[in-house]
């Protein structure tokens, strides 16, 4: 990058309006979680992740050369893109080690370590914006290459952020009101993920190291997932019958049963997986309600063939008290006077 490339990218963040805006509103929210006590705490738990988030939004953006993002309320939801969360283990491990090395070391020396980690950084969140994973983004091989790909540009971010960190540090000794300071420190870490965007965009790197489209699932493996999911609920309904309690076997299925989307197959797949069990008793109760069903969805044939199945299992089979005139109707509009004596025998 040449030098007005650089001033350029330096002042970028003040010329786009959705960052502008973006830079106030999470000031504004961390200033106001740390003055309003066990409030300010809940609220620091929720504006930490969005904007964790939107500074990864900005660098994908930057990288792929598009306009830089405005923060949303999807940003504030805990559960979307949790890759994106990766950085704040990164902060935790500052803060401790901040912690425990504070009274061991001088001024200088954490300045050192400060540095040092500003090198880091770019490369761990350019790795995770550009893969989506957290393993990679932690990985220090996968910074290296991240490093190599960018060329010797990449260290003009972490030395901008080393400059900008020594001039915070001066005005803080000159007696310049800290909210300015936070306020700068706000700027120095959009600055952070803009330019490491702007770096990537100009290697490249995004395009070279992109992430491939999910791969749609096809019907064979949406009807394997299905049959799988059936399997663990008649697997647990067994269970409960193994054991004598046929009443909440028979209550986890129909459970499931509530919410199939096409209960017309789900009603013959549990049937037929309850005449594999070691006894056909539990499969020509269930056939019972299946039956029901069958009548009401008005699917004559199934029906016929059901009775018919049930018949063979066990001659002393019969519908549902309720069902059996209509049973009856059925058999003698379709001819199957077989199955009418057979069900009054």
């Amino acid at each position: 990058m040449k030098a007005t490339e650089i001033s350029r990218e330096m002042l970028y963040p003040l010329t786009d309006m959705a960052i502008v805006f973006a830079m106030i509103f999470f000031w504004l929210l961390f200033g106001l979680a740390q003055n309003t006590g066990l409030l300010g705490i809940v609220l620091l738990f929720l504006t930490a992740p969005a904007y964790i988030r939107y500074l990864l939004y900005l660098l994908e953006a930057r990288a792929k050369g598009k306009s830089a993002p405005v923060p949303d309320i999807t940003m504030f939801n805990p559960a979307d893109n949790l890759w994106s969360l990766t950085p704040l283990i990164l902060v935790a491990v500052a803060v401790w080690a901040g912690i425990l090395l504070a009274p061991k070391i001088s001024l200088f020396g954490a300045l050192l370590i400060g540095a040092a980690a500003l090198v880091i950084v770019p490369a761990s969140v350019a790795v995770l914006a550009v893969t989506h994973s957290p393993a990679e983004s932690l990985n220090p091989a996968a910074m290296v290459r991240m490093v190599r790909a960018c060329g010797a540009a990449y260290f003009i971010v972490p030395g901008v952020l080393i400059a900008m960190s020594g001039l915070f540090v001066a005005l803080y000794l000159a007696g310049t009101p800290l909210f300015l300071i936070d306020l700068g420190t706000s700027y120095q870490i959009a600055l952070l993920f803009s330019m490491t965007g702007a770096v990537l965009h100009t290697n490249n790197v995004a395009m070279q190291v992109t992430i491939e489209d999910p791969v749609e699932p096809t019907a064979d493996d949406l009807a394997r997932d299905l049959a799988d999911e059936r399997q663990k609920v008649a697997n647990h309904a067994y269970g409960f019958i193994s054991r004598g309690n046929r009443q909440g076997g028979f209550a986890h299925i129909r459970q499931w049963l509530e919410n199939e989307a096409v209960a017309e197959e789900a009603y013959p797949w549990f049937f037929h997986e309850m005449l594999k069990w070691e006894t056909s008793d539990p499969a020509l109760f269930f056939a019972q309600e299946y039956l029901g069903q069958l009548l009401k969805w008005q699917l004559d044939n199934e029906a016929l063939k059901l009775i018919a199945r049930c018949l063979h299992e066990n001659a002393r089979w019969r519908p549902l008290q309720e069902d059996r005139d209509e049973v009856n109707e059925l058999a003698a509009r379709h001819g199957r006077e077989d199955l009418i004596k057979l069900l009054k025998n």
